[in-house]
């Protein structure tokens, strides 16, 4: 299984694995940012990281990338690596412009909030007394739902490597309604059952700050949140011209490409934001230190999403537009994004002030998404070693995994969950595609790749949920078709 982050536009080794305390634990801490810790970044540790970017660029298929640290809202490291175009004529540096994906729905998020602090909004409206054009077969959300990916609507896809003819050209307002993603999505979970990452949401809630705000969703989010805190230089619905902006390229087997031109306007509330991690970097700053939103907005949009069961609820860390995890005992909020030319991810280490930016140029072919060179810089400067799996093992009751197993849904797609004495066998279309061992209390962790953890929630007496945990971040949650009523 793989995250929507990770494969679609949109979005790691936790020594302390999901449980139910570190989520109590995260309630209480996600959006404060009172340091609690000095992280002191020493030169060696510098140099360590600009070998890592050297090293994605030479020897894992990243044409380009830009790598951003600051620690108290002062940048420490900022660098490119590599270059912007696939003929290597342009070197990247820091103040490269990309394409960040869905790293940018928390503009859309903090503009809803902002919307809310000026009394245009209530996180409870329904979208449709904003939107009343919306498809029939949308469900009626309320905002919170959309911000949160609990609506229950899956989103359709939009092929980028083959997009529509008038995908080209910009969609402004109601163009916005025929969004492949939105006409082809479905309604699958009801409301706040299930934690179903949604791009054809975000579109809505873009539409959401148009007509709350009564302005061009790109005019507000420049006017209202740009402008006012000195990011003139991050561009909106909008892309740059080389040298200034990268090219977004699409690896195959034979090549490496640009990607077919979408016009960043059909991207909207789910992400059309091009920056530098410079800018990215002062836009988190900008935030967190209080300039953009009150605290009790901060707090909100940080605290953790609630699901509700047939007999149980659960606690998902999913704010708006942000992830929220543990690295090794360091609290931390954020988001990647992905497409079909790009990765990036953005992430606040809350509790140490430590900001990390990563972007890069190149998707496809197995090359690395961003938040695995993320990943990598932050065990780096936390010391954060990968957890012995084998010291971990521990044996599964039979009558525990029988209450478990079956079939589970993303929405999108179905998993089979089968046991074999300790271990857990992921199931696809009746073929086995991952094996895990479990480490005790029905979380299950990958001896190939020890950042992966999946764990099993029930409800009530029987199967519940299924939780893909990556380094710390749920990237998704399943939900078991066949339930005991």
């Amino acid at each position: 299984m793989g995250g929507p982050d990770l494969y679609g536009r949109a979005e790691e080794i936790v020594n302390i694995p999901w449980s139910i305390p570190v989520v109590l634990t995260l309630i209480a801490t996600i959006g404060c940012t009172t340091t609690q810790r000095e992280v002191v970044i020493t030169d060696q540790q510098l140099q360590a990281v600009r070998a890592i970017g050297e090293r994605f660029v030479t020897e894992a298929g990243i044409v380009g990338l830009s790598i951003g640290i600051s620690v108290g809202g002062e940048i420490v490291f900022a660098e490119g690596f590599g270059h912007a175009d696939a003929v290597r004529s342009i070197a990247v540096d820091e103040h490269t412009l990309y394409d960040i994906a869905s790293v940018g729905k928390q503009f859309t998020a903090v503009a809803i909030l902002s919307l809310l602090e000026r009394g245009a909004l209530s996180l409870e409206d329904r979208v449709r007394a904003y939107v009343p054009d919306l498809p029939a077969h949308f469900p009626d959300a309320t905002i919170n739902q959309l911000l949160r990916h609990t609506s229950g609507f899956v989103s359709g896809e939009l092929d980028e490597l083959n997009p529509p003819a008038d995908y080209r050209r910009p969609r402004y307002g109601l163009k916005l309604l025929t969004d492949v993603e939105l006409q082809t999505g479905r309604t699958i979970f009801r409301p706040e059952e299930n934690f179903v990452y949604s791009n054809a949401g975000y579109l809505v809630l873009g539409l959401v700050v148009e007509a709350a705000s009564g302005r061009r969703y790109d005019q507000y989010i420049r006017d209202q949140l740009l402008i006012p805190n000195q990011l003139e230089g991050m561009l909106v619905c909008e892309r740059g011209e080389p040298p200034r902006m990268s090219q977004a390229l699409h690896r195959t087997s034979d090549e490496v490409r640009p990607v077919p031109h979408i016009d960043m306007t059909a991207y909207s509330g789910q992400g059309a934001i091009c920056t530098s991690v410079i800018d990215l970097l002062r836009w988190s700053h900008a935030l967190n230190s209080g300039r953009i939103l009150k605290p009790t907005s901060l707090k909100l949009f940080r605290s953790p999403s609630t699901l509700g069961g047939d007999h149980a609820e659960l606690t998902v860390p999913y704010g708006m537009a942000q992830r929220l995890g543990h690295l090794g005992g360091h609290v931390k909020a954020g988001h990647s994004g992905t497409f079909d030319g790009g990765s990036a991810t953005l992430m606040v280490y809350l509790q140490d002030d430590l900001e990390i930016a990563v972007i890069a140029n190149t998707r496809g072919d197995g090359t690395p998404h961003a938040y695995r060179i993320e990943l990598e810089i932050a065990k780096l400067l936390f010391g954060i070693a990968l957890p012995d799996v084998s010291s971990q093992r521990r044996p599964l009751d039979p009558k525990d995994a029988r209450r478990v197993a079956g079939t589970y849904s993303t929405g999108a797609d179905q998993y089979e969950a089968a046991f074999e004495k300790d271990e857990l066998i992921v199931l696809q279309d009746g073929r086995p595609i991952e094996r895990l061992v479990h480490i005790g209390s029905l979380r299950f962790r990958s001896m190939i790749d020890p950042s992966v953890l999946q764990s099993f929630i029930l409800d009530g007496d029987g199967a519940g949920w299924w939780i893909y945990d990556l380094s710390g971040n749920y990237l998704e949650v399943l939900r078991a078709l066949d339930r005991k009523e």
